[in-house]
């Protein structure tokens, strides 16, 4: 009997040493201790890193500067006397401006398949390469299906190749200063169109349309190269992400830069002084981005993005609409540059806070193909509008009038997508002033 009670005292303290699975609170308290570890692990500067930036700004200045400048080409290709597409509408030439866009974001899925299969510069150094070719062939296209292929498919492909692989690489070389790098890395487009834009009117003017696509087909291939040399991978990505990511706010990014030529000349600027305009936006948009990464890292990516966002979409009601003259669109272009280059700086770290390192490469290739569609159409839809207006006002296509709606258009989609981030915004934290 004596012996009966310590055996049993022995099995239920046997009992009590066995381990229990742990509570949720530790769960997430290791997951945030882990994720703290990953964030102390990266380098946060040093010469690789700004190198990996200044690679991923090249390739954001060939595969989106170019697109930037696109007005230029449909006021040529529509008005300039020996184009060989004068008799196709502007709807149709619109089009192939959207194609390329959209195609820009509709293959990063695919191109993130070909990173994990063969690397991060394949991808990129085949899209350079389909970039190059492809203005070459548009230079000597003579049909509308050849600029479509050519100008429009093929190029869009080509950019994406060559720029979504590269748009996740900052933020594996910085934690605290990841808003600041990504809106560097992301002024790129910007600052090509400032570049491009003198380039290709005064090609146009002087050398010609083809001139103009073969001289900017050089210039990416060779920052192409540049890039391909400079970029540098830290973490691999594995895992796939389902989360998904409306982009309405592009439909009022990719509109502005196909119309605001035909409004210029609608108000009768002359083609140096459009190109100026085109350049000071875009210019202005450049430094938007970085100031918006900058003030993300002190006041949160979210908060930033929301108010940046609807900002862009107030100053399209407030300078284009009333616009009337070259001082009112240089207002324009600097007021709405400032606020509208958010998207491109914020998106990314966005995913990253959402999503996290290793999944940032799928989450980006998919928030991307949300995009696809906006650019596709938003110049279809825009010349629809302009035409309409034009039918039910009786007034001329190239008048400022039949330009009203599409610039409410303009102004309400980023005002709408502002306005949708917002549950998200409360998802994080419901405080209004806490850093999300």
């Amino acid at each position: 009997m004596s012996s009966a009670a310590p055996t049993t005292k022995s099995s239920f303290e046997e009992k009590k040493d066995i381990p229990s699975s742990p509570a949720p609170q530790e769960v997430a308290k290791a997951q945030q201790e882990l994720a703290q570890q990953v964030a102390e692990a990266l380098p946060d500067g040093g010469l690789q890193a700004w190198m990996t930036v200044i690679a991923t700004f090249l390739a954001s200045f060939m595969a989106f500067g170019t697109g930037n400048v696109w007005g230029i080409y449909q006021d040529a290709y529509t008005t300039r006397a020996g184009s060989c597409f004068l008799d196709v509408s502007l709807f149709k030439i619109g089009f192939v401006g959207g194609t390329a866009v959209g195609f820009g974001f509709a293959i990063g899925p695919f191109g993130n398949i070909l990173v994990s299969k063969f690397g991060i510069r394949a991808p990129i150094l085949l899209g350079v390469l389909m970039m190059a070719v492809a203005l070459e062939l548009a230079s000597i296209a003579t049909k509308y299906w050849e600029l479509l292929l050519s100008q429009g498919i093929m190029f869009g492909i080509g950019s994406s190749l060559a720029y979504i692989p590269a748009i996740g690489l900052p933020s594996q070389w910085f934690d605290k200063r990841r808003g600041l790098a990504t809106g560097i890395a992301s002024s790129g487009s910007g600052i090509g169109a400032v570049i491009l834009s003198p380039i290709v009117q005064s090609s146009i003017d002087n050398l010609g349309i083809p001139w103009a696509l073969r001289i900017v087909g050089f210039l990416c291939f060779a920052f192409g190269m540049v890039s391909l040399a400079l970029l540098r991978q830290r973490v691999a990505s594995h895992k796939q992400v389902q989360y998904k990511v409306f982009d309405l706010q592009f439909f009022g990014y990719v509109t502005p830069i196909f119309f605001i030529p035909g409004y210029c000349t609608a108000l009768g600027i002359s083609n140096p002084n459009t190109s100026a305009v085109l350049s000071v936006t875009a210019a202005v948009n450049s430094i938007g981005r970085i100031i918006a990464g900058r003030v993300a890292d002190h006041w949160g990516v979210l908060n930033v993005m929301i108010s940046f966002n609807f900002l862009s979409g107030i100053m399209v009601l407030a300078v284009w609409l009333p616009a009337k003259n070259i001082g009112d669109m240089m207002g324009f272009g600097v007021l709405w540059g400032l606020f509208s280059g958010a998207y491109w700086a914020l998106s990314v770290p966005t995913s990253a806070k959402i999503v996290g390192m290793e999944r940032l490469g799928s989450a980006a290739a998919i928030q991307f193909l949300m995009n696809v569609i906006p650019p596709i159409f938003a110049a279809p839809i825009g010349a629809r509008i302009i035409s309409g207006t034009s039918s039910s006002a009786g007034v001329f296509q190239d008048s400022r009038e039949a330009y009203k709606y599409v610039i409410v258009f303009c102004a309400l989609t980023p005002i709408v997508a502002s306005l949708l981030l917002v549950p998200v915004r409360l998802h994080f934290s419901k405080k209004l002033l806490a850093k999300v």
